[in-house]
Formats: structure tokens, sequence, C-alpha cells
């Protein structure tokens, strides 16, 4: 009996020999598709409308607070903030960056990988980047106006909501 790895690695690489690539390029964007199971549904996709979905509303209400409470934002908005929250919003941002991010920082490798920079590649090095400079800014490595949390958090909720 085939496992359904199998099966999906062999449909691929039959695809391939009609000359269809653009299921390849299409699933590079997606991770690892073995965890994916049938792909029934969206163009071989069924399961990326519903984790998609649901990873963007615990993204959500996890941005909610890490926005809020973001000294940055606070700033922008003109509020005070409590010295003792210092740290809430570095710990959600990161939180939001590895888990909500992922799909986008697989996808960005998986496209290095295949030798086609696209969208996913794109977004990963966004989040990246304000993942790092917001990381450097709240261990006083960098200047506090590279305070990103908010802004890394809305960008992931955003491009989850773009790609579900």
């Amino acid at each position: 009996m085939e496992t359904t790895h199998e099966h999906s690695s062999q449909q691929a690489e039959e695809h391939r020999h009609r000359g269809g690539d653009d299921h390849q390029a299409h699933s590079a964007g997606h991770g690892d598709h073995a965890a994916h199971g049938d792909h029934a549904g969206h163009g071989g996709h069924g399961d990326h409308a519903v984790q998609f979905r649901r990873l963007f509303w615990i993204m959500l209400a996890l941005s909610i607070p890490t926005v809020l409470l973001n000294r940055m934002f606070a700033d922008l908005l003109n509020y005070d903030l409590p010295a003792a929250i210092t740290w809430v919003s570095p710990i959600l941002g990161t939180v939001i960056y590895a888990w909500g991010g992922r799909p986008f920082l697989t996808g960005a490798v998986s496209e290095i990988r295949d030798r086609r920079p696209g969208m996913m590649l794109l977004i990963g090095t966004a989040i990246t980047v304000a993942f790092g400079a917001s990381l450097g800014a709240s261990l006083g490595l960098l200047p506090h106006e590279l305070d990103f949390w908010w802004e890394l958090a809305l960008l992931v909720v955003i491009m989850l909501l773009g790609h579900w």
C-alpha cells in the first residue's frame, strides 16, 4: 500500500514529466507538503485555506496585545505604558514571527533552494528584517527607533489573511 507522501511525490513527478512546472512553482511557497495529506479541493491545496484561516485568527488575537503594548505604537498614539510590560510585545512578537511567519519562512527557503525567488522570499525577508531590528532594539543593541514589533505583527497577520 502506497503512503500519501509517496503518492503525492509520484503525482508531482508525473506532472513534471508532462511539462507542468506550475504546481512545483506554486507549491514551493507552501513548505512541507507531506503534512498536508490528500490535497483535495483548491487546485490540490484544500488544507491550505483551513490552515491559513486558523493561523490568521490565532495571530490576529496575539497581535492585538503586541500592538497595543508596544512602546513605539504607544508613542505614535501618545499614551503611556507601565514599565512592567516592556517585554510583552517582544515575547508575543517572537511567537508571531516563529509560528505565524513559519509558512513564509519555509516557503522562502524552498524558493531559495529551487532558485526561484518569489513572494514567499520577499515576505520572509521582510519579517526577518523586522524581527532582527526589533530584537536588536529590545536588547539595546540597536536604536529604539527600530522597535518594529507592532509592524511585524501586523505584517504577518496581513500576509496570512492574503494567503488564506
